[in-house]
């Protein structure tokens, strides 16, 4: 080696050595003895553990050692490292108040909340922004009667510094996000200071005003919010600078939920202005915000003429102002809900718009909404204007098949049976080489098939089961193993007995089969069948459960105990058939350990049970 390269190697030994913290040390001692360390990732990595270090040291060591040490993180050098202590700094107080009785609560108001209050103005925006967080956290450890003292004069303080605007800002955040600990008396008693906040010189205080009145107004009641809130927020509207008005324009439904039906009356010309500000920025916040907007009203307060607003951002694309037609499909469904069926002509149009938007984004959106459209509207206004945007959604990108295949089987219930069976075809014939976009198909074909007649899901539903069953994707083939099964059920049911026969004959001879993965999705199907308690098709695929106890290849009888651990032990319907039970005496005398392992696992029964071989435990 030559003597560079030594001379380089003995140096990062050096600075490893010099910089690593003695892993000999407890917690409590490395704090102690790194905790004003030069090197700032040693004091990053001990303050991430600081909850952690409380509770190893105990209460009073806490306080007599670990308490003293914090003033260096409030002010220390390193915005990363007083960021990460404003967040440590609830869980230490949590700790303090819940382990030292009288004695950590003092602490906790007396220490570590003035901390939080010290970096509420830090200069790094997320460290302040940390701190907030912590405030209206450790706010609600404070005691009612402590509340005034070590809450509110600290915002009545803050509002009244002029020494910097960070301060006022973050009163008037303060003031709203705290309303509910202050409670309605002290709350009202804090407006003189929210309305010197509405028209202080700084816009950034004005705009942080205009985005922190909703709270205010849900703890003081619809009367007093009327009369005593929502003039600060008319006046903030029409404010010189574009900023406070867009602030306005964002926090409008935040404002409409929390004051009473006249006052709401009373903000769609407010709506109006901002729609038509002189600022873009403003009128595209106002236009982003109508549709829950709208949402927050009852039916017959919106006028024709009011929803007429909202339906031409439909038509805006070509325009130019390409975002509004994203803003009202995201925001369509809430406005239909609104509405009802009673007023879908109105809508209509919009709707077939966005339907060929040649934005992708608006049709994704739109397709994942599909299902809760149709609910609203109604079967009649479904048949009429949404089986198109199907007919189209299944044809577009795979982003926008996704969208529509998520609920597809709720949108078809609410068709014509002759519709459903007119569409199962077009659905379960969806194809990609996206293997999510089939692994979408794949949940959704066994509950389209209780939807159908036998015969449907014979010709169409049980062929692409089939077909997904021999995917190349794992996630693909145990999401269709719940699908194989309700088909197997739905077709159980049928008079004619040939639309069985004839489907169930490839899924009994996977039992068999010399590939083991067959015999392994044998059995998943099998689970599902007793899951949707498809009681004859149980009981016939239970005969091979035996011979499968048996199985040469270990992973096959894990499975089998896995399912039987999960769907048979812990099922009182099941657990004592004879089949079953048969299976589960071999498997607990298994060779191998883990099979016994799971055969006597005491399990409760599985959440999500279509997804039940998604599982590895």
């Amino acid at each position: 080696m030559d003597p560079e390269t030594a001379a380089g190697g003995d140096g990062d030994d050096f600075i490893f050595n010099e910089y690593a913290i003695d892993d000999t040390l407890d917690p409590l001692q490395r704090l102690v003895k790194y905790h004003n360390s030069d090197f700032s990732l040693q004091r990053l990595v001990l303050i991430r553990e600081l909850a952690d270090t409380a509770n190893f040291a105990g209460f009073q060591e806490t306080v007599a050692q670990l308490l003293p040490l914090l003033r260096n993180f409030v002010q220390d050098s390193e915005p990363t490292v007083r960021h990460v202590f404003a967040q440590q700094l609830f869980p230490l107080a949590e700790y303090v108040v819940r382990n030292g009785e009288d004695k950590g609560y003092q602490e906790c108001i007396n220490t570590l909340l003035p901390y939080t209050v010290e970096l509420l103005v830090d200069k790094n925006v997320e460290v302040g922004c940390a701190a907030l967080q912590t405030m209206k956290k450790i706010a609600n450890l404070v005691r009612d009667e402590h509340v005034e003292q070590h809450v509110l004069q600290v915002l009545l303080t803050l509002a009244k510094d002029d020494r910097a605007e960070d301060y006022r800002v973050v009163a008037a955040q303060l003031f709203d996000e705290l309303a509910e600990k202050l409670g309605p008396k002290a709350t009202e008693a804090t407006l003189s200071e929210v309305s010197t906040l509405a028209n202080d010189p700084s816009f950034s205080v004005r705009r942080t005003v205009a985005f922190s009145l909703s709270n205010i107004c849900r703890v003081l009641g619809q009367a007093k919010a009327d009369e005593l809130v929502l003039p600060m927020y008319h006046a903030l509207c029409k404010d010189e600078v574009w900023g406070v008005r867009k602030a306005c324009a964002e926090s409008i439904v935040a404002m409409s939920q929390n004051v009473s039906n006249k006052a709401r009356l009373n903000l769609i010309p407010t709506f109006k202005d901002l729609s038509e500000d002189s600022s873009r920025w403003v009128r595209v916040a106002a236009y982003q915000n109508l549709g829950q907007f709208i949402h927050t009203m009852q039916r017959d307060d919106v006028t024709s003429m009011f929803l007429k607003i909202f339906t031409d951002m439909a038509f805006q694309s070509d325009g130019g102002d390409s975002d509004f037609a994203e803003y009202c499909a995201f925001s369509f469904p809430a406005v239909v809900q609104v509405m009802g069926p009673t007023r879908w002509g109105e809508l209509d149009d919009a709707y077939a718009t966005l339907l060929k938007d040649v934005q992708w984004k608006v049709r994704r959106s739109l397709s994942y909404s599909l299902h809760e459209i149709a609910k609203i509207i109604g079967t009649e206004h479904s048949e009429k204007s949404l089986v198109t945007a199907l007919e189209l959604f299944v044809r577009d990108l795979d982003e926008v098949k996704l969208g529509v295949l998520h609920k597809i089987d709720e949108f078809l219930a609410v068709l014509t049976p002759a519709t459903r069976a007119k569409y199962v075809p077009v659905i379960s014939s969806v194809e990609s080489e996206n293997w999510r976009l089939r692994d979408a198909v794949a949940q959704k074909l066994g509950a389209i098939a209780a939807l159908v007649p036998p015969d449907v899901v014979a010709a169409h539903i049980g062929e692409s089961v089939l077909r997904l069953l021999d995917d190349s994707v794992i996630d693909v083939r145990c999401s269709t193993y719940h699908s194989a099964a309700a088909v197997l059920k739905r077709l159980d049911e049928a008079d004619d007995r040939k639309y069985f026969a004839e489907y169930s004959q490839p899924i009994m001879a996977l039992a068999t089969k010399n590939n083991f993965q067959s015999r392994q999705m044998y059995i998943y199907i099998t689970q599902q069948a007793i899951e949707l308690d498809a009681k004859k098709v149980a009981e016939k695929m239970l005969d091979h459960f035996p011979a499968l106890a048996e199985d040469p290849v270990s992973n096959v009888r894990f499975v089998l105990a896995r399912v039987f651990a999960n769907s048979i032990a812990n099922n009182p319907a099941w657990r004592a058939h004879p089949k079953a039970a048969a299976a589960g005496a071999k498997l607990v005398e298994d060779p191998s350990a883990e099979v016994r392992a799971m055969a006597t696992a005491q399990r409760a029964r599985l959440e999500n049970i279509a997804r039940a071989a998604a599982y590895r435990e």
